[in-house]
């Protein structure tokens, strides 16, 4: 407020305002040139960066908080403008406003930015990487735009229109980016959970097999074995059964099925398949040298006798490798050690002579009916049923018939 003394004086309520104009510049100049150096030398010697991150978001806004509030108060020392104090308090409630959203943006940025630089640059996922920028301006968006409903509502406009329009909009906005908003959740549900990271091997339940490359915003790679980029929205990934052959260990028994003969010593059998196997994990890189092969034999076959041989890769992709070594190295050592594998075997018959016999038919035709009045049909009947009354030519029946009228 003005001195009484001067109060009404238009010159010296100018003189005055200039002067508490220029002290709140000189004040906002002091607190960025000395009072932040010094603070940011104190946060310096902390072990982590959030307080100059912090800082840093405080300075200019703080600044400009000062030269606004000195600006208004020399505006409000002046007479001429008693008449537009409403409007002058209104338009510092209003600035006053914007100026606090605005730091409170700056301030969650500057959390952001920190979770990046000490958080997620230390995690295996390129995830959170990825979404920080798009999360950050989210926020500040959000956060800006509520700013603007307080400020209009500080200067006496009415904001429940607006926001009925805002809500309208928003749901459309909404229905809009249902899908990729859909992803996006999918995707930050995947990565959090924990059950799906970079490297590992998958299986999608009815779907393609591979190694996750990537899990984005909106969609998962895989690589597949042959060589190929599956691209997966993270909407149906959530949604279907996984197999991670990573969890909870990368290591994976590779049972491999074989049969002899019955003839064959199955101690023989299986010391032969324990040596084979034993070989193989000796000079295969993905095998786990700590896993002992085993035998287990299982069933009685229609030809053969069944087992296993069991061994253990040290991840999926090698599984592959060590089943195709075992089923060569096996089939070489049982053919040089003379154990037979049988096969299933059809045997055709044949008569003695090497003529097929013929084929048997299933249905039979009757005979033909015999034709009518021919020698072979029996007497005192016509096509096979029997005839009532006399037998004879026609004849002879019109003949009698004449005669029984006499």
């Amino acid at each position: 407020m003005v001195p009484d003394a001067i109060h009404g004086h238009i010159l010296y309520e100018a003189l005055y305002a200039v002067g508490v104009f220029i002290a709140s510049y000189i004040t906002g100049r002091v607190v960025s040139k000395v009072v932040f150096p010094l603070i940011r030398k104190l946060t310096a010697k902390s072990r982590t960066n959030i307080d100059d991150l912090l800082l840093h978001a405080f300075s200019t806004p703080i600044i400009l908080f000062i030269t606004v509030q000195g600006t208004f108060s020399a505006l409000q020392g002046l007479s001429a403008l008693d008449q537009a104090e409403d409007e002058l308090n209104k338009a510092w409630l209003a600035t006053s406003v914007a100026i606090a959203f605005w730091l409170l943006s700056r301030l969650l940025q500057a959390a952001i930015t920190w979770y990046g630089q000490e958080v997620a640059s230390k995690t295996e996922t390129k995830w959170d990487d990825q979404a920080l920028p798009i999360i950050k301006r989210i926020v500040s968006i959000t956060t800006l735009t509520i700013g603007v409903l307080f400020v209009l509502q500080s200067i006496g406009i009415s904001i429940s229109p607006l926001l009925a329009a805002l809500g309208i909009g928003g749901l459309a906005v909404a229905l809009a980016l249902q899908p990729t908003l859909s992803n996006f959740i999918s995707g930050t549900y995947v990565l959090s959970d924990g059950s799906l990271r970079p490297g590992d091997y998958i299986e999608v339940s009815g779907g393609p097999v591979g190694t996750v490359q990537e899990v984005g915003w909106r969609i998962t790679k895989l690589l597949t074995p042959q060589n190929n980029i599956v691209v997966i929205p993270n909407a149906k990934l959530a949604d279907s059964v996984i197999t991670n052959y990573n969890q909870p260990l990368p290591a994976i028994n590779v049972p491999t099925e074989c049969g002899v003969s019955y003839e064959s010593d199955l101690a023989r059998v299986e010391q032969t398949a324990l040596e084979v196997m034993l070989a193989i994990r000796d000079r295969m890189p993905e095998a786990d040298k700590s896993f002992e092969p085993r035998v287990i034999f299982s069933s009685f076959g229609d030809s053969n006798i069944t087992f296993n041989c069991v061994m253990r890769a040290t991840d999926r992709p090698g599984s592959f490798r060590m089943k195709s070594a075992l089923i060569r190295d096996l089939h070489k050592r049982f053919t040089a050690e003379g154990i037979e594998i049988n096969y299933p075997v059809r045997k055709l018959m044949f008569p003695q002579n090497g003529t097929p016999a013929p084929a048997p038919r299933l249905f039979t035709e009757p005979p033909p009916p015999p034709e009518p009045g021919g020698d072979d049909e029996p007497k005192g009947t016509y096509r096979g049923r029997p005839i009532k009354g006399k037998v004879g030519t026609y004849g002879n029946r019109a003949d009698e018939d004449d005669d029984g009228g006499d």
